[in-house]
């Protein structure tokens, strides 16, 4: 368990934390948004439209759901004519989904000025794909596969445009609830099958565990541009958001108690507030490269992310990743080389 401090800063901030859209127009940009046909993706995607963004890739693994997200988005915005919405299929429970998406960013796009890494998943029982346990998987190596295999074009457009480009991943407040000690793996076990073992995944807690995961795994690609010898990459902006606990279908699967429905009438959010997150975090700025914003603030992490120990995990969770990614796609890798 995390610190009560820790615990009570999470309360607090769902409870009287507020989020904001920017008053910035997004005319003549190009944005995606994975996981866009529900819950804070598609809501993400109608504040985009709402500020004029000239192009919006709804990347979902549904065809026919992204369409019907695409149709409510239009209905609900009336941006037909000033915003062109295409439906991009992405799989992230499939790596040759994942690469046949980044391929196509990088060919057919003209440009793209942000890209909101949203997609995830959350289940209670022991799944595998692409021969990791499932959330593994989603949430942690195609979440980063996709995002890396979009950073030339992201890269190119901050370069042709003069403009500060954006790579937005969702975090949460919830990673203080990730069962860190999973994460002391010795030197000579590899992160990903050790964790994909069902002999010691606890389900309960998996999916906080591959959120404490993205936050250590972000900012070693925010530093790994911050200290490339590449100066283009100087323009392109990594962050991370927490967009707080919202009525969202990514737990649908997951039993509510009543002491949790409770809470959530409480202090709850719903997924257009918390949205919001995402859009003032692609219009942050320098500032928020490789920081964590949280009701739309600067924030901490957890104690343990920030301490000797998280950073000695981070850096071996980064390795494996890294090694995992290559034996995917040596070339997305080297994008970051």
């Amino acid at each position: 368990m995390p610190p009560l401090t820790e615990i009570l800063s999470m309360l607090k901030g769902q409870a009287f934390g507020k989020t904001w859209i920017p008053k910035i127009s997004l005319e003549g940009k190009t944005v995606i948004v994975t996981g866009a046909n529900t819950g804070l993706g598609l809501e993400c995607a109608k504040h985009l439209a709402r500020l004029n963004a000239s192009q919006i890739i709804l990347a979902c693994r549904s065809k026919n759901k992204g369409e019907a997200a695409r149709n409510a988005i239009i209905k609900d915005t009336a941006c037909a004519k000033r915003t062109n919405i295409e439906v991009w299929e992405l799989d992230l429970a499939s790596f040759a989904s994942v690469l046949a998406f980044g391929v196509r960013v990088r060919t057919k796009l003209d440009r793209l000025d942000a890209f909101v890494a949203n997609a995830g998943v959350e289940v209670q029982d022991c799944q595998y794909a692409e021969g990791l346990e499932l959330q593994l998987t989603v949430n942690v190596v195609s979440c980063f596969l996709s995002a890396i295999s979009v950073l030339p074009k992201l890269r190119s457009t901050a370069e042709a445009h003069n403009v500060d480009t954006t790579l937005t991943f969702c975090g949460s407040m919830y990673h203080i609830m990730g069962p860190d000690a999973e994460l002391d793996i010795p030197e000579g076990a590899e992160t990903f099958a050790t964790l994909s073992d069902p002999k010691r995944t606890d389900f309960i807690w998996r999916y906080a565990l591959t959120k404490l995961m993205v936050h250590h795994c972000y900012h070693k690609l925010a530093a790994c541009l911050s200290n490339s010898s590449r100066q283009d990459w100087f323009r392109v902006i990594v962050n991370m958001i927490n967009p707080g606990w919202c009525e969202t279908e990514l737990s649908r699967v997951k039993p509510h108690p009543f002491g949790e429905r409770a809470s959530f009438a409480l202090i709850g959010w719903s997924a257009e507030k918390g949205s919001r997150a995402y859009i003032h975090a692609i219009s942050a700025g320098r500032e928020s490269h490789g920081r964590y914003l949280s009701e739309c603030e600067f924030k901490q992490e957890s104690g343990y992310v920030r301490s000797e120990r998280g950073q000695r995990n981070e850096e071996k969770i980064w390795k494996d990743l890294l090694r995992k990614m290559n034996e995917i796609s040596p070339e997305v890798v080297g994008f970051i080389a």
